[in-house]
């Protein structure tokens, strides 16, 4: 069995390598995807069904949101939050302005930082949704912002008793650091994704990225050491 087991008695075999699971869903993609199947997942299982009832050590959802507040927008992402994720907005430009948003920056900085081993993304964490309301008008673009609770005690009842606040793993000596193998899946990636997910795999991570059958192109299904076909599902979607 090579080094990655260990028996611990009466022929049962223990992994010996210690597995934490980091989930980045490019939120928009997901959404045009839904959209053209004319169908409405539902987050919560997409989570269980990607992560194999695994419960993710850091789990993204990475969106654009309209310049000016939107109540409906608002309700959508608290759905998301109480779906155990984190939620990354990043609002378009206002009416007249024409200039290219995406995420994708911020994905690829999270999917190369976490198979470096960073999971500690408390710091960027740390921002008040009561606070999040449109900018005044003619102000700068905010960058991209976490939209998630403060409240600790909240995150955990929202996520139905699985607390997915990213925390940092301590590590107590290298060996134990070389045991660990880091999971990225990554679900309805852009093609522009294709690289941060291929280095990830070059720097030791396994890769995996989930869509609906129909991959913005070729480099995605060859960045990542395998792919999950989201259309063969029948239990991610809403009732």
């Amino acid at each position: 069995m090579g080094t990655k087991y260990e028996s611990i008695g009466s022929g049962v075999l223990k992994r010996r390598e210690r597995r934490v699971l980091g989930l980045f869903i490019d939120g928009t993609g997901l959404d045009r995807a839904t959209r053209r199947l004319k169908r409405k997942v539902d987050l919560s299982r997409l989570v269980r069904g990607v992560t194999s009832g695994s419960v993710p050590i850091v789990a993204r959802y990475y969106t654009l949101i309209p310049y000016e507040d939107d109540s409906r927008q608002r309700a959508f992402l608290d759905a998301v939050h109480k779906a155990g994720l984190t939620v990354i907005v990043k609002r378009l430009p206002p009416k007249g302005v024409s200039r290219q948003v995406s995420v994708d920056v911020e994905m690829a900085a999270d999917i190369v930082a976490f198979a470096q081993g960073h999971t500690d993304f408390s710091d960027l964490s740390a921002y008040d949704p009561k606070d999040f309301i449109a900018p005044a008008q003619g102000s700068a673009l905010p960058t991209a912002l976490p939209f998630m609770d403060s409240n600790p005690k909240a995150r955990k009842n929202h996520s139905n008793g699985n607390d997915l606040k990213p925390r940092k793993i301590t590590l107590s000596n290298k060996q134990e650091e070389e045991n660990i193998k880091r999971i990225v899946t990554v679900v309805c990636p852009s093609r522009e994704i294709s690289y941060p997910i291929a280095l990830a795999r070059e720097l030791g991570a396994e890769t995996a990225t989930a869509d609906f059958g129909q991959f913005n192109s070729g480099d995605i299904l060859k960045s990542a050491a395998k792919w999950i076909d989201l259309s063969d599902s029948e239990t991610i979607w809403r009732e």
